[in-house]
């Protein structure tokens, strides 16, 4: 059996250009962990839960800030300079915190070796593409179990 025979095929996924409050409620509204940033159908980063902690600011979660400053308007009264970086914040896309480097795997791949995979490397959903790296699905690990619970 292959992944694109247990993937879904119907993926949710965001633009360089979404705006990190909405990544962070499409993640929050589907319980994802993590969503593939894609442009003309092909996977350009990928954005995860930890995306949206800022590592340098006491792990502080960036969607919730941002929409703090936004609906207290505390850019208003700032001098020009602290007013842009903090307008550059509010402004802020899936671009400005993605990781560029996607971990994809190939949906002709076959399930032994994605579980294989799966163990190696403790991850709990790929991205799948085809052989010209467009994004053609998502598989998880809970896609593998529920293949092994039906074959049972």
């Amino acid at each position: 059996m292959k992944v694109k025979d247990i993937m879904t095929k119907e993926v949710v996924s965001v633009s360089p250009e979404t705006k990190v409050t909405e990544v962070a409620a499409i993640m929050s509204k589907n319980r994802f962990h993590g969503v593939p940033v894609v442009e003309k159908g092909k996977i350009v980063g990928i954005v995860t839960e930890s995306d949206f902690f800022t590592k340098d600011s006491g792990n502080l979660y960036l969607p919730s800030y941002i929409n703090f400053l936004e609906s207290a308007k505390l850019a208003e009264d700032l001098p020009e300079e602290k007013k842009e970086k903090v307008g550059k914040l509010i402004d802020a896309r899936a671009l400005d915190i993605m990781k560029k480097e996607c971990v994809t795997i190939l949906q002709d791949m076959d399930v032994r070796d994605l579980l294989s995979f799966f163990r190696e490397t403790k991850f709990n959903s790929l991205p799948v593409t085809d052989e010209d790296d467009n994004l053609v699905g998502i598989v998880t690990l809970a896609d593998v179990l529920g293949m092994i619970k039906v074959t049972e």
